[in-house]
């Protein structure tokens, strides 16, 4: 919750900010024009800039304790190569074809501090990736990684990690442990305090971490 209250609170922001724009740009007078119509540029930019970071933070999920943030099933086509079917918080399901012996799923996580600060981080799911456990295979074979931001969306997760001077948002990068695919093998990850955990479901997926480890 305290992430979306935030980024109301900067939209709220985002309002005024274009309130006083517009009356800067379109204020009366030669010599102070030039020096509103400076400042109401400065003051669009600075708009456009809130309201991006604004939306993007509205796109994060609110977290609780041992919360199930996706779900998957292996399906094997072949040696080292498997169908993964994500489904996420929402009950969105995708396939993705993974190559290797083992997959990761990676999450971004964001942590409001202060007078917003939250027991559990809200989250984004980044990425699903194959590894191999073969470090020649790993260097020289086909690898297969999946990210979750779409290529038309303006992304500020690099730019949050890079900042800071912005202290009330501290952001990382969450991953459950490598884990071993195998044909009908089911996973969850669930987010606790202490991180992000991948847990086996059915047989097939126990039988599969018994023997790996």
């Amino acid at each position: 919750m305290a992430i979306q209250i935030f980024a109301a609170t900067l939209l709220a922001f985002v309002i005024v900010l274009l309130i006083i724009a517009a009356r800067a740009l379109f204020a009366k007078g030669w010599f102070l024009k030039w020096i509103r119509g400076t400042f109401g540029f400065s003051a669009l930019i600075l708009t456009v800039l809130a309201c991006i970071l604004a939306l993007d933070l509205l796109s994060y999920f609110k977290s609780k304790d041992g919360e199930v943030l996706a779900t998957l099933k292996f399906n094997q086509i072949q040696e080292q190569e498997f169908e993964a079917e994500l489904v996420d918080v929402t009950g969105t399901s995708n396939v993705y074809r993974l190559l290797g012996d083992q997959w990761q799923l990676d999450v971004r996580l964001i942590h409001m501090q202060g007078l917003l600060s939250s027991k559990l981080p809200s989250y984004k799911l980044d990425r699903l990736s194959g590894r191999y456990l073969s470090l020649e295979q790993e260097k020289n074979s086909q690898r297969s990684v999946y990210g979750f931001v779409k290529e038309n969306y303006i992304d500020t997760w690099p730019w949050l990690v890079n900042q800071k001077w912005l202290s009330m948002i501290q952001v990382k990068n969450g991953s459950a442990a490598f884990m071993p695919m195998s044909d009908g093998a089911i996973y969850e990850v669930k987010l606790f305090h202490k991180g992000l955990v991948a847990l086996p479901v059915n047989e097939q997926a126990r039988v599969a971490v018994d023997s790996w480890l």
